[in-house]
């Protein structure tokens, strides 16, 4: 399962944190607090808060009634039940993760080393929390979902030292499919699979030669996205995989200055937000779609 709902956790407590900032942006915020503080305060405490709603979420009836012995599963990768929507998630969820404590722990003014490994300590200990609470609940503990949450991670942590990378960032975009996964008592975006998409999205721009960057906007970046078709609980149609290629925003290019800035900018840059594109399902003839929505 992929643990997409905790996306609304991290953007609550990024804006919590975020929203405290002056125009000036001092060190020292509120109450004697400086940015550290709140840096360090707020990864714990969300990192706490995180878990807590997972166990009342998705394990607390299992623990409580059902009291499951430990097991171990592992799936088809890209043609289990949801044609590897989840394992897409399962890293995009660390790479998000890793990406948005690096930059608070940056915005706070720790040295490079040390947001580094936060970075890589908050993601992967949030994600082996959950296949261990999984390895006591229905849904197992799966080796293969922590491949792809440290896929996410050693991506992320790969950008930081080399700048190319940076080129090609990782996104997401959602939109509800309409099948049959509002008959799940636990629907919402998180397992509402037919509507994922994850795209690797190229900075053209930059990638260009410098005599071609000025036929180019900086604001415009081109990616391919994989998601999958009637995966989503209760779809009963074929599955498929789907393909997708669109244009694609560069949210970091937003007229907006500053390092509380800079942070927001980073992490909507990180969603893929609806633009003309291309899409088709395996087997079937391409669509082009003015706005590409799944």
């Amino acid at each position: 399962m992929h643990r997409s709902a905790v996306l609304a956790i991290l953007l609550l407590t990024a804006s919590s944190i975020l929203s405290a900032q002056e125009q000036a942006e001092p060190d020292t915020l509120f109450w004697s607090l400086t940015r550290k503080d709140v840096a360090t305060y707020g990864t714990i405490t969300w990192s706490a808060a995180a878990v807590f709603m997972e166990f009342q979420w998705w394990w607390k009836d299992d623990y409580i009634y059902q009291q499951h012995d430990f097991r171990w599963k592992t799936d088809g990768y890209f043609y289990n039940t949801s044609y590897g929507v989840d394992k897409m998630g399962h890293m995009y969820a660390s790479y998000l993760i890793f990406h948005l404590t690096y930059d608070v722990m940056k915005w706070a003014h720790y040295d490079d080393e040390t947001a580094l490994w936060a970075a890589v300590a908050v993601p992967a200990s949030h994600a082996i929390a959950i296949e261990l609470g999984d390895g006591f609940s229905k849904w197992a503990f799966n080796i293969n979902d922590l491949y792809f949450n440290s896929a996410g991670i050693l991506y992320g942590a790969l950008q930081t030292r080399y700048p190319v990378l940076r080129n090609f960032n990782y996104k997401w975009s959602y939109f509800p499919s309409g099948g049959g996964g509002a008959t799940d008592p636990d629907w919402g975006p998180a397992s509402d699979y037919s509507g994922h998409i994850y795209w690797l999205s190229a900075d053209v721009h930059n990638l260009l030669p410098e005599k071609a960057q000025p036929y180019w906007p900086k604001f415009l970046n081109l990616a391919v996205g994989l998601g999958a078709k009637n995966v989503s609980y209760g779809d009963t149609g074929i599955r498929k995989h789907k393909f997708a290629i669109a244009l694609d925003w560069k949210m970091t290019e937003l007229p907006l200055r500053g390092e509380t800035w800079g942070v927001i900018k980073n992490l909507l840059d990180k969603f893929h937000f609806p633009a003309p594109g291309v899409k088709l399902y395996s087997g079937e003839r391409p669509v082009a779609k003015g706005i590409l929505l799944n």
